[in-house]
């Protein structure tokens, strides 16, 4: 069965980010949150890439903070896909 980032984890990741690469707190909307992982388990997904990639979509379009969302997205899904034993495999360039 497959593992979900809570409401509470991408809070948690947004002040974590915020306090460690600076920005503004602030929270815009919570619902876009609660909708970016709610999309993970409707099952129309054919698979964790996709769910990975709408949950990155959701969380980076949808402004759901002040500031940091592009950052939160990222590190979110990085989360997300960890969680159920896989990894993002890039290199700095």
């Amino acid at each position: 069965m497959r593992e979900y980032p809570t409401t509470n984890d991408v809070l948690a990741i947004h002040a974590y980010l915020i306090s460690e690469f600076g920005g503004k707190t602030g929270l815009r909307d919570l619902g876009s949150i609660e909708s970016a992982l709610g999309r993970l388990t409707t099952g129309y997904y054919s698979g964790i890439e996709e769910e990975a990639a709408a949950l990155m979509e959701s969380l980076s379009q949808n402004h759901p903070f002040i500031d940091g969302n592009k950052r939160v997205s990222f590190f979110t899904t990085d989360t997300f896909l960890r969680m159920n034993g896989y990894f993002i495999n890039c290199d700095d360039e």
